[in-house]
């Protein structure tokens, strides 16, 4: 059996780096922060700053100093000198768990702290992490022939979806992991249900593949379950 690992890579760039909205020079005593880059891991764009990405700028006191929301983040910014939280995120912090049908969308959040001194200019580059996992689930070859319907239920927290072979739900990494469980009924109209069982070791950005594969123990009347991402591997024996 082949393994298939799948990989959501996530990392957060910044390199050093002031702005006038209109004509971005320093000279009077404030900065420009310079946006050269601002992109979410993993995802494919031809403009340097991703239009999917909002912003919000924090001073010192967590104050909003300066918000723009998807596709209007000017490429430099006017600032005073100081201490500031840049946070890039895309605007379905609240409604991800709603996309899709309920199975969910990738959310992006990062934040980087800048300082920033008289007449400087801050050159930012910036790769948005993506805050939360997805499932997904691979049926052995000719699972459709020895079984006429199948249901593979994910919970995590109270929310549960049901998804089918190549679909992907996402989860928040906050509640602590998923629960999953596969029925299904086989060609005699037998029905068989596996027990639920927890994930625990889950992390963001990564992307969960539940892969089946038929029994290699003749006493175990079912199939078999591995679990991979981009960092390990497990197996479990599901009687079926």
């Amino acid at each position: 059996m082949k393994h298939y690992l799948i990989y959501i890579y996530t990392s957060i760039l910044v390199f050093a780096s002031c702005t006038n909205e209109i004509i971005p020079t320093c000279g009077d005593g404030s900065a420009v922060l310079d946006i050269t880059s601002l992109t979410r891991a993993g995802a494919s764009s031809a403009m340097a700053i991703d239009e999917d990405l909002a912003i919000t700028i924090l001073d010192s006191d967590e104050e909003i100093f300066r918000q723009y929301p998807a596709g209007k983040i000017p490429g430099k910014i006017v600032l005073k000198p100081g201490t500031f939280t840049l946070q890039a995120y895309t605007e379905n912090q609240n409604t991800w768990n709603e996309e899709n049908n309920g199975l969910g969308a990738a959310c992006y959040f990062g934040s980087i702290q800048i300082k920033v001194t008289d007449d400087e200019i801050k050159k930012i580059e910036m790769e948005v992490p993506i805050s939360n996992y997805a499932v997904t689930l691979t049926l052995p070859d000719l699972f459709d022939k020895l079984f006429k319907s199948y249901s593979f239920t994910l919970s995590s927290g109270t929310r549960s979806v049901n998804i089918k072979e190549g679909d992907k739900a996402y989860f928040p990494v906050e509640e602590g992991g998923f629960t999953y469980k596969l029925s299904a009924t086989n060609s005699d109209n037998n029905s068989h249900s596996t027990t639920p069982i927890t994930y625990r070791n889950v992390e963001a950005g990564k992307l969960y593949n539940m892969t089946y594969y038929y029994g290699t123990d003749a006493n175990s009347g079912g199939l078999d379950i591995e679990i991979t991402d981009d960092m390990e591997t497990e197996d479990e024996d599901i009687p079926l």
